[in-house]
């Protein structure tokens, strides 16, 4: 089962030690009920409408996630939300993840979402999803969630409980340049490094290399203020050659890099085999591939 216990034990009690860790931090699972009520679900939850408005988005439950982390060579799997803007819908599959990862307690990570706006009420879905066994909150979409132009301090509740229960914050990041997609939005670096910047104590995953903010941890004042930030590598092949993970190493820090597939809409497969065209050293593929994520969640499993 899934222990939070020293990281000295992780790759000795996952697999052979010649192997390396993979945890696969974002991918999504959703109840069956959404796929067939896919129309009803579309009129309540703004969110899944801009993402599941084609017939042809790709929906995954449990057992296809842990058939895909077996064919792919996957140990670990977070399944994240979505940044819902129901509470019905949000609070389906929060416990659509927790009864996942319950079932594969080896094997899976619950993340729970919230809308922050959603103030005392998401604070307690937080709490819930926590006792029961959420490790995260997100991922969380700004945009169709409507907290771009909010005030900062209306989303201090949430940010705050996440602080307080050590439970990193997933967010949606948008390039500001290159092609459009279902879902891309607006929220681009500066957006949010001023959220870093409003809330230096929180843990945050900027999904999609963070809309390219890694880049710019080049610059001194940057790197310094995206201390407790880390970015993962979601939907990395719609969007980067696979280089961009030694350019995002060497602007932001290796041990800043989480690997994602964004499962299902990328293969882990995929994913996988793209990583192992990155150009990493050994130890930097090690750090990336599941050594951080495991230290971010304090991960390690019982043999």
């Amino acid at each position: 089962m899934v222990e939070f216990s020293p990281l000295r034990t992780l790759e000795a009690d996952l697999k052979n030690p010649h192997e390396p860790l993979v945890i696969d931090t974002c991918t999504h699972i959703l109840p069956e009920s959404f796929n067939v009520n896919r129309e009803f679900v579309s009129r309540s939850d703004s969110t899944f409408r801009s993402l599941f408005v084609d017939p042809k988005s790709k929906f995954a439950q449990v057992d296809d996630l842990i058939t895909s982390m077996d064919e792919a060579g996957v140990d670990v799997s977070v399944c994240a939300g979505f940044g819902w803007t129901s509470p019905e819908v949000a609070r389906e599959a929060n416990n659509y993840n927790i009864a996942a990862a319950k079932a594969h307690p080896d094997r899976l990570v619950p993340f729970c979402s919230v809308n922050p706006l959603w103030g005392e009420d998401a604070v307690a879905e937080v709490k819930r999803c926590h006792a029961e066994g959420a490790k995260g909150i997100g991922e969380l979409h700004p945009d169709t969630q409507g907290f771009l132009d909010a005030d900062l301090a209306a989303l201090a509740p949430v940010f705050d409980t996440a602080k307080e229960l050590d439970m990193p914050i997933l967010m949606h990041a948008s390039e500001p340049v290159g092609h459009g997609y279902p879902g891309k939005g607006t929220v681009t670096p500066e957006l949010l490094l001023a959220l870093v910047t409003a809330f230096p104590s929180n843990k945050f995953i900027f999904s999609h290399f963070g809309g390219g903010l890694p880049f710019y941890a080049l610059m001194p004042e940057v790197k310094s203020a995206l201390k407790n930030v880390y970015f993962d590598s979601a939907a990395f092949p719609f969007l980067y050659r696979p280089e961009v993970f030694q350019v995002a190493a060497t602007a932001a820090g290796a041990e800043k890099i989480l690997f994602a597939s964004d499962y299902p809409l990328v293969t882990q497969k995929r994913a996988l085999k793209e990583f192992g065209e990155s150009g990493l050293d050994e130890s930097a593929s090690k750090l990336v591939q599941g050594v951080n994520a495991a230290e971010l969640l304090r991960i390690s499993i019982r043999s």
